[in-house]
């Protein structure tokens, strides 16, 4: 729809329709809710300790009570902001552009796009044993334009990725042209 485009600070050119919205893998927001569950589980711990034995807490009961809050209270903050900038990373392909859109902070944003036809190359690259059995990595776009390279990181499946971006940037040549996709090949019959 027109208003996703016009949220994260796109706009579609006339003609030009999405193909296909990709966020990052699962594995980029692991870190951020793992620390926000060590939070929560400390503040749980203490929570358990302050009702269970309160004498050998060194704080006042008041203060524990703080504390647990404060690392609740930090710990959904940590929890909603990670998700926020985990779902804001998105890499969009239109049969036009290449848009990355970096959600770089909860109030920190940068949106690029990429003519396909400027595209040169376009690599998925896996690196690592957690990157190569989960299938995520880096899609890198080369480019002849003033932004050398595009870099989406932690993309899921990207190697097909970058497979899909190349097709697309074929198709985009093969348009600005104006020379048809080409016919599958008709079989040969056999000799005899």
């Amino acid at each position: 729809p027109k208003e996703f485009f016009l949220d994260i600070g796109f706009e579609l050119d006339p003609g030009e329709t999405s193909i296909r919205v990709v966020h990052r893998h699962i594995f980029d927001v692991i870190p951020t809710l793992v620390l926000a569950a060590v939070l929560a589980a400390v503040a749980a711990g203490l929570a358990y300790i302050t009702g269970r034995y309160p004498q050998n807490l060194p704080f006042p009961p008041l203060v524990t009570s703080v504390l647990i809050a404060t690392m609740l209270t930090l710990a959904l903050v940590i929890a909603l902001v990670g998700i926020h900038v985990f779902r804001g990373n998105m890499l969009i392909f239109t049969n036009l552009h290449l848009v990355q859109v970096e959600q770089l902070a909860l109030f920190q944003k940068r949106v690029s796009q990429l003519n396909f036809e400027k595209v040169e190359d376009v690599t998925g690259r896996r690196t690592g044993l957690l990157q190569s059995l989960f299938n995520y990595g880096n899609v890198e776009v080369q480019s002849a334009s003033e932004q050398e390279k595009f870099i989406f990181k932690n993309a899921p499946h990207p190697e097909d990725l970058a497979d899909e971006a190349l097709a697309i940037h074929e198709e985009c040549l093969r348009k600005i042209r104006g020379v048809a996709a080409p016919a599958a090949a008709a079989p040969v019959p056999p000799t005899a």
